[in-house]
């Protein structure tokens, strides 16, 4: 019986368990908690809507305080979720899809980077891990005719926790819906679909950028009395005054004058040197699947998912958890990739096999590169 059990559930199994295993190694206790990053939680759309505010807004609907046990339950609850998600998804197209090696291979890339789960484990709270959960939601909607008129919905609600979703995991379903439109030839319906996510995305993210988190308020002091008043967070007004203004208040000059200062060894190292490589073989692949398409809208899509790290750019410019966005480009790289593999895209398909078989050929590279990355994983920020 449990063998049995097991056979079915294997791949399932064991993807949660490695990340089950990895949020609890590294995940902080509660009185250890970061604490910068759930300031968003502290605020609401009691005084209009203002961006990043759109958890916040659901926790105030069933409480008024704004506890660490409570975030820390929260935020515990989410990555647990998110890695059951993604262990009934890595089962299902392990199973399901025909380069069962290959896809094996990029889950494997997905789960074992140092900047995944490690990262939002130890930054518990940390929003990116409600992208990520939303983005497999919306990726899974998308194969029920009637459930994938619910992607726009779900990117707004992604776009309204953190506007930087439009450059880094709102571009891989964008590209998913536009194949598809590309491939089942409706371009009635699914270019309405393509129409309204995009322009209410785009819309929603330039309201986003126009509106500061501090308009409903007279003043920066009188938006730090209230965030203090709503939680039991150890919050001083003097950190707050320093923290506030950079986080909601400052406009993009402010942050290219500080990027020089805050560049660092570790932030080149994590990004151009150690993480190099992975940007190298999605590239790889891509481009052999781009001469291999059979057509020019085939073409077209692979040569979006090729240029798509680009799209990070201005993450990188304003936003400076570096390590956020480069995790956020490789997931997303991974994720491109299994959708093409489960739409049984005969370039993709050849790509990534041939690739496969030189890492199963050589699997001594895999080894040195993972000892490589462990190397490092303090510069990466874990």
């Amino acid at each position: 019986m449990l063998k049995k059990l097991y056979e079915k559930t294997k791949y399932e199994i064991c993807i949660f368990l490695f990340l089950l295993a990895q949020l609890i190694t590294f995940a902080p206790t509660k009185e250890t908690m970061p604490v910068w990053q759930l300031l968003t939680y502290l605020g609401d759309y009691s005084r209009g809507f203002m961006p990043r505010f759109f958890l916040g807004e659901i926790i105030s609907l069933f409480s008024d305080t704004v506890s660490v046990s409570l975030l820390f339950t929260l935020s515990y609850i989410v990555c647990i979720l998110t890695s059951i998600v993604i262990a009934l998804l890595g089962g299902y197209l392990i199973r399901h899809c025909q380069n069962k090696d290959a896809v094996t291979a990029i889950i494997a890339i997905m789960i074992t980077s140092p900047i995944f789960m490690p990262i939002f484990a130890s930054w518990l709270g940390v929003t990116d891990i409600y992208l990520i959960l939303l983005t497999l939601i919306a990726f899974i909607f998308n194969e029920n005719k009637i459930l994938r008129f619910a992607v726009p919905v779900i990117m707004l609600v992604c776009t309204s926790i953190h506007h930087a979703y439009l450059l880094l995991y709102m571009v891989p379903v964008a590209i998913a819906l536009l194949y598809d439109m590309f491939k089942n030839k409706k371009y009635l319906r699914d270019g309405i679909l393509c129409a309204v996510t995009y322009v209410s995305l785009i819309a929603l993210g330039l309201f986003c950028l126009e509106t500061r988190a501090t308009n409903g308020y007279s003043s920066i002091d009188e938006m730090i009395d209230v965030m203090i008043s709503k939680t039991d967070m150890p919050l001083t007004k003097e950190w707050l005054t320093n923290i506030v203004p950079n986080e909601y208040l400052t406009e993009g000059d402010f942050v290219l004058e500080k990027i020089t200062a805050t560049m660092s060894v570790s932030n080149l190292l994590g990004i151009v040197v150690i993480l190099s490589p992975l940007f190298i073989l999605f590239a790889y692949g891509w481009i052999k699947a781009l001469k291999k398409a059979e057509n020019k809208t085939e073409k077209f899509t692979f040569f979006l998912c090729l240029i798509h790290p680009l799209s990070a750019i201005p993450a990188y410019i304003f936003g400076l958890n570096w390590n956020r966005w480069t995790s956020a480009i490789i997931t997303s790289q991974c994720l491109l990739y299994l959708f093409m593999l489960y739409r049984r895209n005969e370039a993709v398909g050849s790509s990534v096999e041939e690739i496969t078989a030189f890492f199963k050929k050589h699997f001594v590279i895999i080894v040195f590169y993972i000892i490589y990355i462990a190397s490092f994983s303090k510069l990466l920020g874990i």
